[in-house]
C-alpha cells in the first residue's frame, strides 16, 4: 500500500535558503555587475573600470576611485542584510541611494568567489579580503575554524571587487546562460544606460583586448554621452529636455523630469528599449513605456523606432523601491498622472519640430540631363540636383587614425592622494605682481614661444620612460611618437611655473627646521671643494630673507632655520638632496644688485631643485638596491603621467631651445608601410 502519511514541514538549511535567495536576484552576470556598478557609485565615486572575461562568467572585476570601505566593516561586507544605508523599516520610505537591502554582495559570495581591495582616504594602507557563502574566507575561499581578516596590502583610494567563476556551484542556472557574447552585450547595454545617466566617467574592457569596449569621461554633456553609447545617428538627432514642474506636478510627488529623446527625422528600424530611471534608479516602467511609444505611433513612419532616455525625480515618500528582487521595477503614487504629465511633455516636444520632415529618397536617373525637379513635402522641398550632389562615403583611413585623446586619462590619475601635510596652499588673495623686471620676464617668455612645439606639447599623450638614468621620456602626439629629455623640459616648464606664479607659490613645510649651516655643511666636507666661504654664503641668503619669505615662500624662523620651501606645483615635491647645491647657488651665484637677473637666478635654482635626479642601477647593485630604485621609477612615472603632463598640456609654452631635447622616432603611418598594420 502507498503510505498515506503526509511529509512533514521541515526548516531548509540556511545554505539551501542563501542559494535560493541568490538566484532571484543574480539571474545573468549583468544583474551582477548592475549591483556591484550602483554600489561604485553610492561610493561617490568619478571614474569607474569594469573588466570581463568570459561574458562575465569567468570573471567580472569593477574598480572604483570611491570612499572605500573600512576595515571594521569588511567583516559584515557579505552578509545578508547588512547595509550603511537604512537602518529601520521607515527609512525605505526616503531611500535615495541605489542598494539598500544588503543582499547583492551576499548573493554573490553564495554563487561566485568573490575577494575585495579597498582603502578609505584615512587608511594608510589597503586591505583585500575574500569572501565565500557571506563569511570571511581565506585566499582559497574556504571557511575555516578560525576567523579570516582582511590582510594589509599597498592600494590606492577606492574599491576593486573581483568576481570569478560565477554561477560555479549552480550547473543548471550556467548552462541555462547564453553565449558568452551576449553576455558581454547585456553588461556593456547596462554600463551604456548608466553612463547615459550619470556623470561618472565609466569604461568597460573584455579581458585580453587592447582597447575599451566603451569608456565615457566624468561630466561630459547628455549629449555627448548619448554619442558614445548609442552613436552619432542618435546624437544628432536628439532633443533634451528639462520640464518646468508646476504646482499641480508637484503635488503629485513629481519633482523634476528631464532627458533626450530623438525627433521624427531619425530613422531607425532596430527597436532600443527606453532608458528610464526613476529616482537614480534604471527601471522598466511599462506604462510610461507604452505611453510614450503610443505618442510615437502619430509621428514615425510604420516600423521606425525612437530613442528615449526620461529621468523622473519623485518624491521618494512616494515611490516603493521594494517591489522586485533585483529593483527593476517601482511602484509611485498618482503614477497614471505622472504619466500623463510626462507624455504631454513628449508630444508637445514632438509636435513642434514636426513642421518639416526629412526623408531619404532614390531617384533613378537617365543620361539625358534632367531639369532640377522639387516634391513638395509640408515646408520642405526634396530636389533632385540635392541628391546629385550627395557626398560620398567617406571611409576611414586606419593608418591615420589617432587613438588616443590628450584629454583622456586613466582611472588612477583620478584617484584621491593623500596630501602630504608639509604641502600648504596659500588661501589669501593672489597678489598682482606689477615688477617691471617680472612684467619683462613673461613677455620675453610669451614672444620667445615655438608655436608647433607647443601645439606638440599641448596635444601630448604621455607613453612612459624609456630611459631613468638619461632621463628620457616618450611621448605621443597624434599619429607620431616622441621621445623627449624629460629633465631639460621640466627645467623650463618648472622655470615657467616659479615665474608665472611669482610672489603667489603655495608652501612646502619642513616638518622639522633645520640650520641652513648644517645644509651646506654637508658640501663642504664633500670633495667638492666649494670656492665661496662657508660664512660668507649664509651671510649673503640671511641678508635677504625678507625678500625671499615676501617673493618666494622661502622662511626661516628666529634661530635662521629654514622651515619652509615653494611649492610651484602641487603634490610634486623638492629633490631634498639638491638642498646643499640650491643654496650655496643661492649665497654664492646670484647677483642681487641688479633686480632683474637676482629674481631670473633664483626661479631657474628653483627650477633646479625640483627636476628629478637620475635613476640608475648600477653593476653590483643588491637586490634591495634594485628594488628601492623599481619603485622611484614607478613614482616617477605616475608623476610624470598624472600631473606633470596633464599640466604641460594647459600651461607649458614651448621655446626654441627644446627642439634638440625633442625627437620624433615613429609615426603610424610609417609603421604601417613597414608591418602593414598595427
Amino acid at each position: 500500500m502507498v503510505d498515506q502519511t503526509p511529509p512533514r514541514i521541515i526548516q531548509l538549511d540556511e545554505s539551501v535558503i542563501n542559494r535560493i535567495a541568490a538566484g532571484e536576484i543574480i539571474i545573468h552576470p549583468a544583474n551582477a555587475l548592475k549591483e556591484l556598478l550602483e554600489n561604485a557609485i553610492d561610493a561617490k565615486s568619478t571614474m569607474i573600470d569594469v573588466l570581463v572575461k568570459d561574458g562575465g562568467l569567468k570573471l567580472l572585476q569593477i574598480t572604483d576611485n570611491g570612499s572605500g570601505i573600512d576595515r571594521e566593516d569588511l567583516g559584515l561586507l557579505c552578509e545578508r542584510f547588512a547595509t550603511s544605508k537604512l537602518s529601520t523599516f521607515e527609512d525605505l520610505s526616503s531611500i535615495a541611494t541605489y542598494g539598500f537591502r544588503g543582499e547583492a554582495l551576499a548573493s554573490i559570495s553564495h554563487i561566485a568567489r568573490l575577494s575585495v581591495v579597498t582603502k578609505t582616504k584615512d587608511s594608510s594602507v589597503a586591505y583585500k579580503a575574500y569572501y565565500s557563502n557571506g563569511k570571511l574566507a581565506d585566499s582559497n575561499f574556504k571557511i575555516s575554524a578560525g576567523e579570516a581578516s582582511p590582510k594589509p596590502i599597498a592600494g590606492k583610494n577606492g574599491t576593486t571587487i573581483t568576481v570569478e567563476d560565477l554561477f560555479y556551484n549552480a550547473p543548471a542556472r550556467l548552462k541555462a546562460t547564453k553565449s558568452k557574447n551576449d553576455e558581454f552585450i547585456k553588461i556593456l547595454d547596462v554600463i551604456g544606460r548608466y553612463a547615459v545617466h550619470s556623470e561618472v566617467g565609466i569604461s568597460c574592457k573584455k579581458f585580453g583586448d587592447s582597447h575599451q569596449a566603451l569608456i565615457t569621461r566624468p561630466n561630459l554633456t547628455l549629449k555627448e554621452r548619448i554619442r558614445i553609447v548609442f552613436g552619432s545617428s542618435v546624437a544628432n538627432e536628439i532633443i533634451d529636455f528639462k520640464m518646468e514642474i508646476s504646482e499641480e506636478a508637484r503635488d503629485l510627488g513629481l519633482y523634476d523630469c528631464f532627458g533626450a529623446i530623438t525627433t521624427s527625422n531619425y530613422v531607425n528600424k532596430k527597436k532600443i528599449q527606453p532608458v528610464l530611471f526613476i529616482n537614480g534608479r534604471l527601471v522598466q516602467c511599462d506604462p510610461l513605456k507604452r505611453s510614450i511609444m503610443s505618442i510615437y505611433a502619430y509621428f514615425l513612419p510604420k516600423g521606425n523606432q525612437p530613442f528615449v532616455y526620461v529621468s523622473l525625480q519623485i518624491n521618494p515618500q512616494n515611490v516603493d523601491v521594494n517591489v522586485h528582487p533585483t529593483k527593476k521595477e517601482v511602484r509611485f503614487l498618482n503614477e497614471d498622472e505622472i504619466i500623463d504629465i510626462v507624455s504631454a511633455k513628449v508630444h508637445s516636444l514632438l509636435s513642434k519640430i514636426d513642421t518639416s520632415r526629412t526623408f531619404k529618397t532614390q531617384s533613378v536617373l537617365t543620361r539625358e540631363k534632367r531639369s532640377t525637379t522639387g516634391v513638395s513635402i509640408g515646408a520642405e522641398t526634396l530636389a533632385i540636383e540635392d541628391i546629385e550632389k550627395a557626398p560620398l562615403k567617406k571611409y576611414r583611413q586606419e593608418n591615420k587614425l589617432v587613438r588616443t585623446d590628450a584629454k583622456q586619462f586613466k582611472l588612477h590619475s583620478f584617484m584621491n592622494k593623500n596630501t602630504s601635510n608639509n604641502d600648504t596652499t596659500d588661501s589669501n588673495e593672489r597678489v598682482d605682481v606689477q615688477l617691471s623686471s617680472i612684467v619683462q620676464l613673461r613677455q620675453e617668455l610669451v614672444n620667445s614661444n615655438h608655436k608647433g612645439l607647443t601645439e606638440i606639447f599641448n596635444g601630448s599623450t604621455y607613453v612612459g620612460i624609456i630611459d631613468e638614468m638619461r632621463r628620457l621620456c616618450s611621448f605621443q602626439f597624434g599619429v607620431k611618437l616622441f621621445i623627449c629629455d624629460y629633465a631639460a623640459t621640466l627645467n623650463e616648464f618648472y622655470y615657467q611655473l616659479a615665474l608665472s606664479e611669482f610672489c603667489n607659490y603655495g608652501e612646502f613645510i619642513i616638518s622639522e627646521s633645520i640650520s641652513v649651516r648644517e645644509i651646506l655643511q654637508n658640501l663642504y666636507t664633500s670633495d667638492c671643494s666649494p670656492s665661496v666661504d662657508l660664512e660668507d654664503v649664509v651671510e649673503r641668503i640671511f641678508a635677504m630673507k625678507d625678500m625671499y619669505e615676501e617673493y618666494f615662500k622661502i622662511k626661516f624662523d628666529q634661530d635662521n632655520n629654514l622651515i619652509s620651501l615653494p611649492m610651484i606645483l602641487k603634490n610634486i615635491e623638492p629633490v631634498v638632496h639638491k638642498l646643499p647645491y640650491f643654496f650655496y647657488r643661492l649665497g654664492a651665484n646670484i647677483n642681487y644688485e641688479d633686480e632683474r637677473e637676482c629674481l631670473q637666478g633664483i626661479m631657474k635654482e628653483i627650477a633646479l631643485l625640483y627636476i628629478p635626479e637620475p635613476i640608475a642601477n648600477e653593476p653590483g647593485s643588491t637586490d634591495e638596491e634594485k628594488a628601492l630604485n623599481d619603485a622611484k621609477r614607478d613614482v616617477l612615472d605616475q608623476e610624470l603621467e598624472n600631473r606633470v603632463f596633464p599640466s604641460l598640456q594647459q600651461k607649458f609654452i614651448a621655446t626654441s631651445d627644446l627642439l634638440e631635447d625633442v625627437m620624433e622616432i615613429a609615426d603610424l603611418p610609417g609603421l604601417y608601410k613597414v608591418f602593414e598594420r598595427c
